[in-house]
């Protein structure tokens, strides 16, 4: 069978058949701006930045869950008892994009929030979303770490309260006290943060069926 091929209005997934592993692709055009006073960006601040957020996004989402599978397809069948890697990350492109990223150069010592709109495919992002940030809420007070590009990633990647599955900070969230979540304020996958990637997963192959099987 070789590679299954899906392309959705979000991502690109294609599951290596021969070896058992699963690649997830986010193509992102960017639009570069620049706040007032700051100067214009560079190509090699360009690329910089781009290089910057996919490793952060690699880092905390790549080779972080280890998928199982069952059914009645040969592919099942062979990759029944073993757990099968998955890779995400982002292609920066020109045309044809997943996602349209606009990303605003700021200051170093600035907070903006950062932000993504399901519905038009598109993020807002700065030039500090790939710094680590420190974030202290609860009752009593836990604190946790968070690359913001790696949280906004996640929101691609599915988790959108457009499908009930959005921010879990918000009080509305029945996981508002997980804080090390990614969709949290922390940097911690967990098996729910698959499930709109597993939906499109469980078209590809007939008779089979993805799930996490560890993280």
């Amino acid at each position: 069978m070789g590679h299954v091929v899906r392309e959705t209005a979000w991502c690109t997934i294609d599951i290596d058949t021969r070896v058992g592993r699963v690649f997830l692709q986010e193509r992102w055009q960017y639009i570069w701006k620049v706040q007032p006073g700051l100067a214009a960006w560079t190509a090699d601040e360009k690329r910089d930045f781009h290089h910057r957020a996919d490793r952060s996004i690699w880092a905390v989402w790549s080779n972080r869950a280890s998928l199982g599978v069952v059914g009645k397809s040969d592919f099942a069948k062979r990759f029944s008892r073993k757990k099968i890697p998955i890779n995400l990350d982002v292609r920066w492109v020109i045309a044809k994009p997943h996602w349209t990223v606009t990303v605003t150069k700021i200051p170093a010592d600035q907070f903006v929030q950062s932000s993504f709109n399901w519905a038009s495919r598109t993020v807002s992002l700065d030039t500090n979303d790939f710094k680590t940030r420190l974030f202290c809420t609860g009752t009593p007070k836990v604190c946790t770490t968070q690359t913001p590009v790696a949280h906004e990633f996640g929101h691609t990647a599915g988790n959108t309260a457009v499908l009930g599955r959005g921010d879990e900070y918000k009080t509305s969230s029945p996981h508002r006290g997980d804080h090390g979540s990614i969709l949290h304020s922390g940097n911690q996958l967990r098996s729910r943060h698959f499930r709109t990637i597993l939906e499109e997963m469980n078209k590809m192959i007939p008779d089979t069926r993805f799930s996490v099987r560890s993280l």
